[in-house]
């Protein structure tokens, strides 16, 4: 990120005009990803996401990037993989919490660390083979 850029953004979060949500929507177009939000698919459904949530489509992978339910613990997450598989498509999920990234892990998923830039710098979780 320039310099420019990072004190604009500093400057945005001071006069509390920063929209994280908006931020992460526009670095998704960024690197080329569709965006997709809650309920403009079938298997990111309106009823188990949060208008807030984003997921967007590198290829035949999708990348779930801000996820947060309605209720957790009720098979958002499971509906939502299954979803995403039944339309031939690879889940990942980008840099999770703690608590899902565990989860994942117990689930069989790995993290790898990419990108090298504070722009493109991110931890992806796929399930193994």
């Amino acid at each position: 990120m320039a310099e420019a850029a990072l004190i604009e953004m500093i400057n945005r979060v001071f006069n509390g005009k920063y929209d994280p949500v908006a931020a992460i929507v526009e670095g998704e177009i960024a690197r080329g990803f569709k965006v997709v939000r809650s309920g403009d698919t079938p298997w990111f459904r309106a009823v188990d996401w949060r208008a807030a949530s984003v997921a967007s489509i590198d290829g035949g992978r999708v990348r779930l990037v801000l996820l947060h339910s309605f209720v957790s613990g009720k098979g958002a997450m499971t509906r939502t993989l299954e979803g995403i598989r039944a339309e031939g498509l690879k889940p990942t999920v980008i840099d999770p919490t703690r608590e899902l990234a565990a989860t994942l892990r117990r689930r069989g998923w790995r993290g790898r660390s990419k990108g090298t830039t504070f722009d493109d710098r991110e931890t992806v979780w796929s399930p193994r083979p």
